[in-house]
């Protein structure tokens, strides 16, 4: 087990409305960082969902919650899938997650996700330690229903301690 994660600590059911608020809370937390964007890519009927940001941004709560450790040091990348994304029918889909980043040092983060499952909402996150000011180019793959075509995510962030 990735030692950035507790795993003594598992996620707890709640009602919805819980999640949703903590959700829009750490979006808006990703949205205002300066070292964090989300994004997104649609291939087909499904959209991948991802961002990056620091785990220092997680209140103490939803990190226990979750197991994840929070550290100026340490990011976290989020992965969502949705079917169907926008229509009425939308729906958070299972899948695989797999992919590295890698420094203009040419220093490799091998990502190892895991899975994250809530009421309504299907998270894949990945933790690992960064240096302050590092460019880091991503090369994801996502697998949506862990069948047929991966779906390839590319993409550069700088990272910064706060």
């Amino acid at each position: 087990m990735n030692k950035l994660f507790n795993s003594s600590t598992m996620p707890v059911r709640a009602p919805i409305l819980r999640y949703f608020f903590k959700f829009v809370a750490l979006t808006v937390l990703i949205l205002i960082s300066t070292t964090s964007r989300a994004e997104q890519h649609t291939v087909g009927e499904f959209t991948v969902h991802y961002s990056l940001f620091n785990t220092s941004f997680l209140t103490a709560e939803v990190a226990n919650q979750y197991g994840i450790k929070r550290s100026k040091r340490i990011v976290m990348l989020n992965i969502s899938i949705i079917q169907n994304a926008g229509k009425p029918n939308e729906t958070a889909v299972i899948g695989n997650v797999f992919g590295s980043g890698v420094s203009l040092a040419g220093q490799m983060k091998q990502l190892a996700f895991r899975e994250v499952k809530e009421e309504n909402a299907i998270y894949y996150l990945a933790a690992f330690p960064i240096n302050n000011g590092e460019r880091l180019s991503f090369d994801l793959k996502v697998q949506p229903l862990k069948t047929g075509k991966l779906i390839p995510i590319k993409f550069k962030q700088q990272v910064y301690i706060n």
